[in-house]
């Protein structure tokens, strides 16, 4: 039985999403259901104050996690929740709602039957990313789209080491590497000329080299099982690391960055009507008749 949720949304939305959290958080009063909310700021300008939860709360009590924004706001969610097991309900008030599958009207048609635990999930696979954060020793996160390593803002080629479980794969010289899941295997990945994988897919990451100045090295599939060392060389030291297009942190030249598979998974609530594929067609074209 549902009794808290926790509802994520950005803190600057535009006052139609605040307008439509205030109607999601009625709707859940009236069936005694507790709404947590850590941004105060709204809170307390849309007389929502009763929702106002500590993090600990937030993080820890919720049966049901809803988030009101795009996917980027669910990209957020699934690193602040992972493992955790908590079912998520995207609702899109942003543009493409790769992620975030339900509509704003949608979520109120079938939100009852998701109280009443009538629901189905699909669990989204995470990766583990180790890296030495500047200042503050080593990192450990979990992210669930994708993971970056660019040149940044200096104009010459970076060459980059590639390792997997203790062996050595390949070097190449380019602007970056991406790391990416199955999930995120649509993202950046996809526009760098990565392969798509099924989101469900669980035992595969993949390895996107980013314009590469060779032509004998292409997009690599890999089991999540094996650990995967990116080593970069550079003359210069302000290279980038981003953790799903919002972490972003500087690492130096001869850096090591290590990324493996966790057991730790988000569990997505699925459209009833629509599944992937629909929405690779929808949303990306993919296989439309070229003079459809």
């Amino acid at each position: 039985m549902i009794k808290h949720v926790s509802l994520v949304t950005k803190p600057n939305n535009n006052p139609e999403s605040i307008q439509y959290v205030k109607r999601l958080v009625a709707f859940l009063d009236r069936r005694g259901i507790k709404t947590l909310l850590v941004d105060t700021n709204i809170c307390n300008d849309e007389n929502l104050s009763h929702c106002v939860a500590d993090i600990n709360d937030f993080l820890n009590l919720p049966d049901l996690i809803i988030v009101v924004g795009g996917d980027g706001t669910l990209l957020k969610t699934a690193r602040l929740f992972a493992g955790k097991n908590i079912p998520i309900l995207g609702i899109n008030t942003g543009m493409l709602g790769f992620l975030t599958e339900f509509s704003p009207d949608e979520a109120f048609k079938y939100l009852e039957s998701i109280i009443e635990g009538n629901y189905e999930i699909t669990d989204r696979a995470m990766l583990d990313i180790s890296y030495n954060e500047s200042g503050k020793g080593i990192a450990k996160k979990t992210f669930l789209n994708d993971a970056v390593i660019s040149r940044g803002t200096i104009s010459h080629l970076i060459t980059i080491h590639i390792e997997i479980d203790g062996r050595q794969l390949s070097s190449f010289s380019g602007d970056g590497i991406i790391i990416a899941t199955a999930t995120g295997s649509t993202g950046y990945s996809l526009s760098a000329g990565g392969p798509i994988i099924t989101p469900t897919i669980k035992n595969a990451y993949i390895i996107i080299p980013i314009c590469p100045h060779t032509l004998t090295i292409r997009p690599l599939i890999i089991p999540s099982t094996s650990v995967l060392k990116v080593k970069t060389v550079s003359k210069f030291d302000n290279l980038v690391l981003s953790i799903d297009g919002q972490e972003t942190t500087e690492i130096k030249s001869n850096e090591e960055i290590l990324f493996s598979g966790t057991d730790k998974n988000i569990h997505l609530i699925a459209h009833p009507e629509h599944n992937f594929y629909d929405i690779l067609r929808q949303k990306l074209g993919w296989g439309r008749h070229l003079n459809q």
